[in-house]
Formats: structure tokens, C-alpha cells, sequence
């Protein structure tokens, strides 16, 4: 079992100082290879230097407590610091160690982001109450004014009454807008798990829930593939958000009584995904920004629907976590096609 397990196991002979068992799981935990013998010189120097103290005293505790013990620690490889968190057990009198190691750097990472976002929201709450407390004040005030008076106003007054009240409620729904925009911007993409899916299913489900929906009504949904199916390793959520993203803005640029478009194709050890609508098109001067979070790609749709402008931005993210790639093809009055690459493996 210890052979075919992503974790890593061992017995360490404390008598001999010696490992007397280690699977090869653990040696590609710390980024070593698998010849020869392995040593705690050779596991000392993945430690990351700011918890070289740390693992020394969960050693010292382990030795004098004996019993069953947890701890979390870092090393630092190549290709950056991964959290592991071991589990040890020193209870028998032969003087040995045993022990499991797993890599918890995906969770230790995700904990530390939610930490993050709460810290931002209380932040953010504090700013939008401050910030809002004055204008909501005057509004109720304009307000309480125009219901105490409104027999004896002028309509000139009236009128200018209810256009400050408009414009005041304007101005903060932008600012509100704003602050949620850019906290959802950052907590948006986070580390993603990927697990084996049926592709093909998957989009099939999202252009059947648009097709049984009100939209069908006014717009026309397919989905096509040469392949019944697909298998390839997802984070079905987020990349179904992708395709959700990019059919919802294809329904805001598409006329009534035209056509949107899905469709999957195996080439090789490669898929492609395509969205495609027979809209109004996206402006050449716009392409080049639509990655981006830029102010030169907020547009609205055909019914007034306002763009927050990140929606692709974060397309690209979710996309590139996949090892992906995203690119788009347009012709203005023609339509849209949102092509996206992904590795089988």
C-alpha cells in the first residue's frame, strides 16, 4: 500500500539513526530522487530555514512524550514552499519512528486565502458603512422634506429634489458596485481540484438548462461534438462558471431570435471547447484588452445589462489554472467565437 499512496511513509531506527522503510511517495514530497539511501541530512535542508527550530522541538517533544503526535511544517522546493503536516508515533520500546507525511499545501493555502477574504469583507463593510452613512443621511433627509412640503413646492423644485436624490443614489451604486467588483476579483480564483469528467456531459447539461429555460423563447442553443465522450481532469465548478460566463454574455450581445453555439472537440492529446453566438460582434479596438480588467472593455448589452468587466479576466485565470489557454475570434455584425484549449492530461 505504501507504494502506491501519494503520501509518504516511513520508519526511521532511532538506535542506528537510520530509515529503516521509506516509499517512494515521500521522497517525491521532498523533491528527491529515489536512489540510494535516504537520510535526515537530506530532508533537513528541504525544511524551510524560518521552521528549522520548529521541527526541532516536535522532535525533542516526540522523544520525550512519546505517544502519537501531529505537526505542520514547511519545506522549500524548486518550485516553491510546500506545507506538509506529519503524523508520528514513537510508542513502541524498539526506538523506532513511524510516520505518515502529507502534502497539504492546496488546504494550507486555501485556509490562508479565506482568512484573506474575511479580513478584506470586514474591511470592506467598515468602508461602505462610513462612506455611505452621509449620503443615506441627506436622501432621507431630501426625502423627509419632499414628503413634508410637496403640497407648497414648486415642480422646478420637485424636480430638482428627486434629480439630486437620483444622482446621489447613482453615485454610491457605483461605488458599491466597485468595492464588490474588486473583492470578488481577488478572491475569485483560488487553487483549483481537479477531478476526472465526462466533458462532454457536462456542457450538454449547461446548453440543456438554457434550451429548458425562458431564454429558449427568444434564442436558439446548441451543443455538437464528433466524440460521445470526453474524459479529462476538471474542476467541474469553476470551468462550468467559465462556460456559464462566457453563454451569459453571448445571450447580452445576441439579438433576439439568434443562434449561440457549444461545442467540444478531441484533436489528439488536446480539446477544444468553443462558444459561439451570431451577435453583434466585439469592436477590433477592444480585443486586444479583453483579458484584462480594463475600463476600454465595459460595455453594456443589447437590453442595457451592465458589464463589471472582469468576468473575462477571471475566464482567463480559471482557463490558465487548468493549464489551458483561451483566445477569441470576432467580426463585428457577424459574432463571436471563444475558443478554449485544454491538455487531456
Amino acid at each position: 500500500m505504501g507504494n502506491v499512496s501519494s503520501d509518504g511513509y516511513f520508519i526511521y531506527d532511532l538506535k542506528h539513526q537510520v530509515f529503516s522503510y521509506f516509499n517512494t511517495a515521500l521522497c517525491r514530497i521532498f523533491g528527491l530522487t529515489e536512489e540510494g539511501a535516504l537520510t535526515v541530512d537530506q530532508l533537513r535542508e528541504k525544511i524551510h530555514v524560518e521552521d528549522l527550530v520548529h521541527v526541532a522541538n516536535c522532535y525533542q517533544e516526540l522523544l520525550e512524550d512519546g505517544g502519537a503526535k501531529k505537526y505542520v511544517f514547511r519545506i522549500s522546493l524548486a518550485d516553491g514552499v510546500r506545507y506538509l503536516k506529519s503524523n508520528l508515533s514513537c510508542a513502541d520500546g524498539a526506538g523506532h519512528i513511524y510516520g505518515i507525511v502529507e502534502d497539504i499545501t492546496v488546504e494550507q493555502e486555501n485556509k490562508i486565502h479565506i482568512e484573506q477574504i474575511n479580513a478584506r469583507k470586514n474591511i470592506t463593510l467598515e468602508v461602505l458603512s462610513h462612506d455611505l452613512k452621509e449620503p443615506l443621511a441627506m436622501i432621507r433627509m431630501t426625502a423627509s422634506s419632499i414628503q413634508s412640503n410637496i403640497r407648497q413646492m414648486e415642480e422646478k423644485d420637485l424636480r430638482n429634489s428627486l434629480q439630486f436624490i437620483s444622482e446621489m443614489c447613482e453615485r454610491n451604486l457605483k461605488l458599491v458596485r466597485s468595492m464588490v467588483n474588486h473583492e470578488f476579483i481577488k478572491s475569485a480564483v483560488v487553487a483549483i481540484k481537479k477531478e476526472r469528467a465526462d466533458l462532454v456531459w457536462e456542457l450538454k447539461d449547461v446548453v440543456r438548462f438554457y434550451s429548458r429555460s425562458h431564454l429558449s423563447k427568444v434564442r436558439n442553443f446548441s451543443f455538437s461534438s464528433p466524440q460521445d465522450k470526453i474524459f479529462l481532469f476538471l474542476d467541474s465548478m469553476k470551468f462550468m462558471q467559465v462556460i456559464n460566463n462566457l453563454v451569459s454574455n453571448a445571450i447580452k450581445f445576441t439579438r433576439v431570435g439568434g443562434n449561440i453555439m457549444v461545442q467540444a472537440e478531441q484533436r489528439g492529446d488536446k480539446v477544444i471547447v468553443s462558444v459561439s453566438d451570431d451577435g453583434i460582434g466585439i469592436p477590433k479596438e477592444m480585443r486586444n484588452n479583453l483579458f484584462n480588467h480594463s475600463k476600454e472593455v465595459l460595455r453594456k448589452g443589447l437590453k442595457g445589462e451592465e458589464s463589471g468587466g472582469l468576468g473575462m479576466n477571471i475566464i482567463k485565470d480559471i482557463v490558465d489554472l487548468h493549464g489551458g489557454r483561451i483566445w477569441v475570434l470576432s467580426e463585428e455584425g457577424l459574432g463571436t467565437s471563444f475558443f478554449i484549449e485544454l491538455p487531456e492530461q
